[in-house]
């Protein structure tokens, strides 16, 4: 067996000694831990607001932007504009067409076809509607899912015998 220590007369360690030196570390964490808190209440965590997933892609000359958005953080004109009821769960999917300079510009033949799907669910197909503003062409999507979800959104568009997909995900929070 292997000494602590060089000479022969020098006591091993016994399990009283090595708790202590385990103990001691221990016991300083904890009371440097306890001190963090200066005396205030502890405040529950708020849950973190759900951050926009986004996409882009060109097809034919004409840029594709995708973006995400939970329902529920809506703002009252964008509900409204879109004539979404803010009082449901779900996923906006917005679709905006874009020139190259980020102009609005006509999609002409373009066509989208979307699917969707909360997971583990299969993909179904999504229907996105046409939003016409000042000259600019949108499409939105809207999927009713209660939450917690994570949400899968797939996109093709074809024009001009060019085709592109894009793919992106959202995380739908309790309120």
């Amino acid at each position: 067996m292997r000494r602590a220590c060089a000479a022969a007369n020098c006591p091993r360690p016994t399990i009283e000694v090595m708790t202590m030196r385990c103990l001691l570390p221990l016991l300083l964490c904890c009371l440097a831990s306890t001190a963090c808190n200066r005396g205030q209440p502890v405040q529950p965590a708020t849950p973190m607001p759900t951050a926009a997933a986004s996409a882009s892609t060109t097809v034919d000359g004409v840029t594709l932007h995708t973006s995400t958005a939970n329902i529920a953080d809506l703002n009252e004109a964008v509900a409204n504009r879109y004539g979404i009821d803010r009082a449901q769960d779900g996923v906006l999917l917005l679709v905006t067409v874009r020139d190259a300079a980020g102009n609005g510009t006509d999609p002409g033949d373009l066509q989208l076809a979307a699917t969707v799907a909360t997971l583990p669910d299969p993909p179904k197909p999504l229907e996105l509607r046409v939003i016409r503003t000042d000259g600019m062409t949108d499409y939105i999507g809207v999927l009713r899912a209660a939450p917690p979800a994570s949400v899968q959104f797939k996109l093709s568009a074809t024009r001009g015998g060019s085709r592109a997909e894009i793919a992106t995900t959202a995380e739908l929070h309790p309120r």
